[in-house]
C-alpha cells in the first residue's frame, strides 16, 4: 500500500506542482505552432511524453547499470545529454522505416523535442532523486501528460482571447506571458499537497 501512495505522490507532483512547462519551465523549447494551435500542441505533447518515457527508462538503465556501478556519476549530465537526442534520432528512424504516415506527421515535433529540456530534465530528475524504475516511468508519464495539458490549455486560451478588447500595449507576447504566469500561479498552489 505504501508503494501505491508513493507512486500517487510522484504522479501528482509531476502533473501539478512540478509541471514541466508551467512550473519548471523545462518544456517550452518546442516550436511556436504548439503554443498557438491546440491540435499541434496535443501532437507535440504526445511526442514529448513518449520521449520522456523512453528517456527516463534509458537514463535509469544507464545510471544504475553503468554510471553508479563504475563510479562515473560525474558524467551524468553529459551521458543524458547524449542519450536523449540519440533516442529521438533512433525513434525518428524507426518511425520512418516502420510507420511512414506517422513519421510524416510527427517528424517536425520529434525534431523540436530532440533539444527540449523537459526530456533531459526528466532524465536528470529521475537519477538525482534515486527513483526506482516504476517511479521513474510514472514520473515521466505524468510529467508528459502534464506538459501536454499545459501546452493544449495555453494554445486553447490563445484561440479564446479576444485581442480586440485587449489594450494595444498588451497584445501579442505580453498577454501570452501574463496568461502563462497566471496558469503557473494556479499550479504553484499545489506545492502544499501531501498524501498521508
Amino acid at each position: 500500500m505504501n508503494t501505491v501512495m508513493e507512486l500517487t505522490a510522484v504522479a501528482l507532483a509531476a502533473l501539478l506542482s512540478e509541471n514541466m512547462v508551467l512550473v519548471s519551465c523545462m518544456g517550452i523549447g518546442t516550436h511556436e505552432k504548439s503554443f498557438q494551435e491546440p491540435r499541434e500542441a496535443i501532437r507535440t505533447g504526445c511526442c514529448l511524453t513518449v520521449v520522456m518515457i523512453l528517456g527516463a527508462l534509458g537514463a535509469w538503465l544507464l545510471n544504475y547499470l553503468v554510471l553508479l556501478r563504475y563510479g562515473l556519476t560525474h558524467f551524468q549530465v553529459l551521458a543524458f545529454a547524449l542519450l536523449v537526442p540519440g533516442l529521438v534520432a533512433a525513434l525518428r528512424k524507426f518511425l520512418r522505416a516502420c510507420v511512414p504516415e506517422l513519421s510524416r506527421r510527427a517528424d517536425d515535433n520529434l525534431a523540436s523535442i530532440s533539444t527540449n529540456c523537459a526530456a533531459l530534465g526528466t532524465a536528470l530528475l529521475v537519477s538525482q532523486r534515486s527513483y526506482g524504475l516504476t517511479s521513474a516511468l510514472v514520473f515521466a508519464l505524468c510529467g508528459g501528460v502534464g506538459a501536454t495539458l499545459a501546452l493544449a490549455s495555453f494554445a486553447s486560451l490563445q484561440k479564446e482571447v479576444d485581442l480586440n478588447r485587449c489594450p494595444r500595449s498588451f497584445r501579442g507576447v505580453p498577454i501570452q506571458l501574463i496568461t502563462a504566469g497566471l496558469m503557473a500561479m494556479a499550479l504553484v498552489g499545489y506545492y502544499g499537497l501531501y498524501l498521508e
